[in-house]
């Protein structure tokens, strides 16, 4: 109800504007005609009373089509001066037809005419030809006019809709960036943590057993744990510059020590895979890697990829496996690169599927992220396996 009223006195300046156009509008033309049988001032109050219905017009648009155009057939009936009195059955039918109510607004624009043509037979003030054709053309361009009004609405509100879509999927997709992005950054903390803390946890053991009997091999274990700790910071440091990137503080701290890249990775590649083996070697594990004869043509995200889960696969190793070898291959598998990890240590548990950790996980998904595929289990040897398959199709190698 509440609404209903706000509905109607929304329209009341139009129908107070539409009672004053034809009020005047009939008094001019009451001078230059012949008084019919009432006086004027009771048809003045017929135009009012067929002007109110208008205040309906957008909550009822069929039942003011009907009520205007009554009273504009018993106005006309009446004999009084016509004219101005043709504005509010106008914009009743007007009204009707933008609203999409065609049958109510084609019924009110056949009827008005029709009986405007049987009022006009019984002699009362019949139109001639030319004023019918201009009374036909009047009704029809308010209903052509209506139906033009009500498309262009309706095409407003279905590119709004669109514009409402486009952001809507702008916003999901920034979401699912920045969700992909925080996955991201947490498997790279994760990789740089999980490997550096464990080669630091090695090397600190072996430092502290051979502190007394062999001081230049702890000196030795040390600087292996300060290298490590250095290359972990830099790492880090290279994941904050992105963080600050991405909230638009910069790209680093400014003391030149960064290692990201231009697009957002940090540390990491081939090239590095011989120092992985080395602080493997370090630790007490014997590692044998073979790599591609030309991999520098790798595309950013591969390069990285394969540096972090040989690494990944390595800390897992050396700090689950009890191995005293593994073998790291890297190869060219048809439009594909192959990476394959193995060791002669423990293997799964009783021979059944890996308890899958962290580790585990961010390889897998950083492997399905470049629409490649991950596994791992039983080494054909014994022993553990990990391999991972990259698309690399456009790349020669």
């Amino acid at each position: 109800m509440p609404s209903t009223l706000r509905a109607l006195r929304a329209e009341a300046p139009l129908v107070a504007a539409v009672v004053a156009v034809t009020v005047a509008g009939t008094v001019l033309i009451a001078r230059e005609s012949s008084p019919g049988p009432l006086p004027l001032w009771t048809g003045l109050l017929l135009l009012t009373a067929t002007s109110l219905p208008l205040l309906a017009r957008r909550t009822a648009p069929a039942a003011t089509v009907a009520a205007v155009v009554l009273g504009a057939l018993l106005y006309q009936a009446l004999d009084f001066p016509g004219g101005a009195a043709t504005v509010p059955p106008a914009i009743a039918l007007f009204s009707a037809m933008a609203a999409g109510r065609r049958r109510a607004a084609l019924a009110g624009g056949v009827a008005w005419p029709a009986g405007t043509l049987l009022l006009g037979w019984f002699g009362l003030r019949p139109p001639g030809l030319q004023g019918a054709v201009w009374f036909l053309l009047w009704v029809a361009a308010t209903l052509v006019l209506g139906e033009m009004s009500r498309n262009r609405r309706e095409q407003l509100a279905a590119e709004r809709e669109r514009v409402a879509q486009v952001q809507r999927a702008q916003q999901e997709e920034a979401r699912r960036r920045v969700t992909e992005e925080r996955l991201r950054i947490a498997r790279e903390l994760h990789d740089v943590l999980a490997h550096s803390v464990s080669v630091v946890n090695l090397r600190a053991g072996v430092a502290e057993h051979l502190i007394d009997r062999d001081p230049e091999q702890a000196r030795a274990a040390l600087g292996d744990i300060r290298k490590v700790t250095k290359e972990a910071l830099v790492e880090l440091r290279g994941l904050l510059g992105v963080l600050r990137a991405v909230d638009g503080d910069g790209d680093g701290d400014g003391d030149g020590d960064g290692d990201a890249d231009g697009d957002g990775d940090v540390g990491g590649g081939m090239d590095r895979l011989p120092e992985l083996v080395r602080r493997a070697a370090n630790g007490g594990l014997d590692v044998v890697l073979t790599l591609p004869d030309d991999h520098r043509e790798l595309p950013r995200s591969v390069d990285l990829a394969v540096y972090r889960i040989v690494q990944e696969a390595l800390t897992n190793i050396i700090k689950h496996a009890g191995a005293a070898r593994a073998q790291v291959t890297v190869r060219r598998d048809g439009g594909d690169l192959l990476i394959e990890v193995r060791d002669d240590g423990a293997g799964p548990p009783q021979g059944g599927p890996p308890r899958e950790g962290n580790g585990l996980v961010g390889m897998r998904e950083r492997a399905v992220s470049l629409g490649g595929a991950f596994g791992v289990g039983p080494g054909p040897d014994g022993g553990f396996e990990v391999w991972a398959r990259l698309p690399v199709r456009s790349v020669a190698l």
